[in-house]
This record gives C-alpha cells, sequence and structure tokens, in this order.
C-alpha cells in the first residue's frame, strides 16, 4: 500500500512539473511573428524540444520544404478563409463542369453539390468547392467572371495561428510527460512487478496519449482548413430571376375566381335543401298532420249541415 501512495505521488510530482513547465511558455498571442523565443524555455524537456518555438519554426519550414503540407509558425500566418457567391448564370451544369476545371489546375476539388430541376432543362442549387489559400483570389475572381451576374458575395477569415502555437507547446510537454511514465513504468516493472502499480501508471500514461491524440487532430484540422478555402457557389438560373413591380390584368384568373365563387354558392345550396329535405321537412309534416286532420273534419261537418239547412227553407 506505501509503495502505491508512493507511486501515485511520483505520477503527481510529475504531472505538476509538466504544469509548470507549460506557464513558463510564453503567450504567443502577444508576441510578435518575428520575435525570437526566449531561451531556456524548454530547456527541462528532452533534446527534441531545445530551443522552443525557434526548433519549431525550423522544423515546420524544413517540413515544408520536404512537401509534408504542414505550415511554418514563424512569419507564415494560419487564416481560415471560408465564403459565400450567389451567380446568376445561362446554364448551371456547364458553369460547374467549367468551375470544376478551374479547381483542378489549382489542386482545389468540388467537396459536394446540391442540385434540383427548375423550369425546362434547368438546374439550380449550391456547391461546396475547396480552394488552395494561395490561389483563392485569383481562381475565385475567375469564378465569379463565369456568372452573368454575382447576385451576393460573402467572405470570412479567422486567424488560427495562436491557437496552433498553443496546441503545439501543450503536445511536446504532454509527450515528454508521456516519455517519463514510460521509463517510470518501466522502473515499477523491474522494482515491484505489482499489478495495482503498474496499472496506476499505465491508466496515467494512456490519458495523456489520448490528450495527444486530440490535440494532433485538432492540428491537423487546422493546417487543413487553412491551407484550403471553403466557400460555398449558389447558382441561379437566368429565369429565376424575380421581375418587380404589380401584375398586369389578368382576365383567365377573374375567370377562375368567378368560377370558384359559383360553385362554392352552389354547393352551400346543395347543402341547404339536403338539410332542410332530411331534417326540416319531415318535422313540418309531423306537425302539419293534426291541422289538416282538424280542417278535413270541419269540412266533413259544414257539409252534412247544408242539406238540411236547404230542407228546412223548401
Amino acid at each position: 500500500m506505501k509503495r502505491l501512495i508512493l507511486i501515485t505521488t511520483l505520477i503527481a510530482l510529475f504531472a505538476l512539473s509538466i504544469g509548470c513547465a507549460a506557464a513558463a511558455v510564453p503567450d504567443m498571442r502577444q508576441v510578435e511573428p518575428n520575435a525570437p523565443a526566449p531561451p531556456g524555455a524548454f530547456e527541462a524537456n528532452d533534446s527534441a524540444t531545445t530551443g522552443g518555438v525557434a526548433n519549431q519554426r525550423k522544423a515546420q519550414e524544413s517540413q515544408n520544404q520536404s512537401g509534408d503540407g504542414s505550415q511554418a509558425q514563424g512569419d507564415a500566418r494560419m487564416i481560415v478563409y471560408t465564403g459565400a457567391v450567389s451567380l446568376q448564370v445561362n446554364d448551371t451544369a456547364e458553369t460547374i463542369a467549367k468551375i470544376e476545371g478551374l479547381l483542378k489546375n489549382v489542386n482545389g476539388y468540388v467537396a459536394n453539390k446540391s442540385l434540383v430541376a427548375f423550369g425546362k432543362d434547368k438546374l439550380r442549387g449550391s456547391i461546396n468547392i475547396r480552394i488552395p489559400a494561395t490561389a483563392l483570389a485569383t481562381t475565385l475572381g475567375e469564378i465569379k467572371a463565369l456568372g452573368v451576374k454575382v447576385l451576393k458575395e460573402s467572405a470570412d477569415s479567422n486567424d488560427v495561428t495562436a491557437e496552433y502555437v498553443d496546441l503545439d507547446a501543450r503536445r511536446k510537454n504532454l509527450e515528454v510527460y508521456e516519455i517519463e511514465l514510460q521509463k517510470l513504468l518501466e522502473t515499477v516493472r523491474e522494482r515491484t512487478g505489482k499489478a495495482e502499480e503498474i496499472l496506476a501508471v499505465y491508466n496515467t500514461l494512456t490519458q495523456v496519449r489520448g490528450e495527444i491524440e486530440q490535440i494532433k487532430g485538432r492540428q491537423r484540422y487546422l493546417e487543413n482548413t487553412s491551407t484550403l478555402a471553403t466557400y460555398t457557389i449558389e447558382l441561379v438560373p437566368v429565369e429565376d430571376v424575380v421581375v418587380e413591380g404589380k401584375p398586369g390584368w389578368d382576365p383567365g384568373r377573374t375567370a377562375r375566381q368567378a368560377l370558384d365563387r359559383l360553385v362554392t354558392t352552389m354547393q352551400g345550396l346543395t347543402d341547404v335543401a339536403i338539410t332542410f329535405t332530411l331534417s326540416d321537412l319531415p318535422v313540418l309534416i309531423i306537425l302539419a298532420l293534426p291541422i289538416v286532420f282538424f280542417v278535413w273534419i270541419v269540412r266533413a261537418l259544414m257539409k252534412r249541415r247544408a242539406p238540411k239547412k236547404q230542407a228546412a227553407v223548401n
């Protein structure tokens, strides 16, 4: 039990030392792009991290020269470009084919498209495209030139350089922590070999490895989105343009409205007749039977008295 407490204490001390090293890293949001990194910022780490941000810049530049696609964190800024353009076009399908050709020339591509039928042999919809940031202005101008008119346009940019540098510093510190934990794991296995002590170190090592992978994933995402700008191109056929103003006289529409009113009136009259025949008429007949019977009796009595009066007069 005492050894387990000792192992846990050592792990906590390692974590605290790494946290202190991370706190010593300067806030890159407030450092000029060309400012040199302070010496000794990463001297507590292994030789792979000596020189801090200065070595990181050199490594990134060498990677760019070797063609691995990662971006330098020195003079270059990591900007994420997004936007949307709405174009009025004569032929949607033809315009999409031309856009795909322009993107192919600069190593861009169409990420996805959404089109629907419109009118006769027409299409309307939008496509999402990825354009290399270095060719964004030129390619976007060529795409807009394909349309009859630009109906709407919007653009946005987000500088993620500081976030990337912070993530890189966190990753390096965690990687150093991971190495120390691996050494500690080997030491525990050799000296004690107890399962609970090995498991405690291994769980911490697994957690650190997971955090490193999450940071790497976020870095890859920032590299991808800053390398390729994302734009949505909406394509609107010429026939889709709505002419503003009041509509003119439409006799057909007037005739249809009058016919609708006639049908509605006839339906109302028919409903009244059906209701009267099936509901009101039987009640009236039942109420009228006593009256008819009374009138019939009165008329019969009057007919009988009439001959008697005639005989008396004679």
